[in-house]
C-alpha cells in the first residue's frame, strides 16, 4: 500500500502540479498539453472539456469535468504508482510493466489495487464506486478492511456505513451513467 505521508517525489510532483496551474482545481482550467516526468495531460479528443493523463505506455487516466485528484510518485520515480481521487470520476487503463507492476486509486472510503486492466472509479461524498471493464481489481474497504475482487462487468459500492464489502453485478442504466461522465 502506498504511504500517504509527503515523500520528496510526491512533493515535487505536486509542486510541478501547483506550478502549472493543475492542483488547486479539478484539472479544469487548463486546455494545454503539460509534461511532468513521463507524463502528459491534454484535453481529450472527443470532449475537451475532459481531460487525458498518459504515462508513457502503461497508465491512461480520463477525468470527469468535475474530478479533483492527485497523481502520487514516490521519490524519484518517473510515473505515478497511484492516484489520490477526492471526488469525481475515473476512466483508467494500466498495463503493467517491467518497471511498475501495480497500481492503485486512492479514495477516501476505499483502495482500489490493480495488476493490469481497465476500470472507473467514481466518488462522491456519500461512497466510492469501482466498476472493472477488464481484468481485475481489488477493492478494500479502508474502515472495514476488507476487499474483494471484481472481475468484468462487477462493481462495488463503499460506504460510510458498510458492514461488509459486496461485490454485483451492474446493469446497463447505472453503467451508462458513469460513462456518460467520462465521455463515453
Amino acid at each position: 500500500m502506498l504511504k500517504r505521508e509527503p515523500t520528496p517525489g510526491r512533493k515535487l510532483f505536486a509542486a510541478l502540479l501547483v506550478a502549472t496551474g493543475l492542483i488547486g482545481s479539478p484539472f479544469a482550467g487548463s486546455q494545454v498539453a503539460w509534461a511532468v516526468e513521463r507524463c502528459t495531460l491534454s484535453p481529450y479528443e472527443h470532449d475537451a472539456s475532459l481531460k487525458v493523463l498518459r504515462c508513457g505506455e502503461s497508465l491512461v487516466v480520463r477525468s470527469s469535468r468535475d474530478a479533483k485528484y492527485e497523481p502520487l510518485a514516490p521519490a524519484g520515480g518517473e510515473t505515478p504508482t497511484a492516484i489520490e481521487l477526492d471526488d469525481g470520476a475515473l476512466l483508467i487503463e494500466f498495463h503493467p510493466s517491467a518497471q511498475q507492476r501495480e497500481f492503485q486509486i486512492l479514495t477516501p472510503l476505499a483502495i482500489a489495487a490493480v495488476r493490469g486492466t481497465k476500470w472507473a472509479v467514481e466518488v462522491t461524498a456519500a461512497r466510492t464506486s469501482t466498476l472493472v471493464f477488464d481484468g481485475a481489481v481489488s477493492v478494500a474497504n479502508r474502515r472495514l478492511r476488507q476487499s474483494v475482487v471484481l472481475t468484468k462487468g462487477q462493481g462495488v459500492d463503499v460506504t460510510p456505513s458498510d458492514t461488509s464489502v459486496v461485490r454485483k453485478q451492474w446493469g446497463d442504466a447505472r453503467i451508462q451513467a458513469l460513462l456518460s461522465r467520462l465521455g463515453e
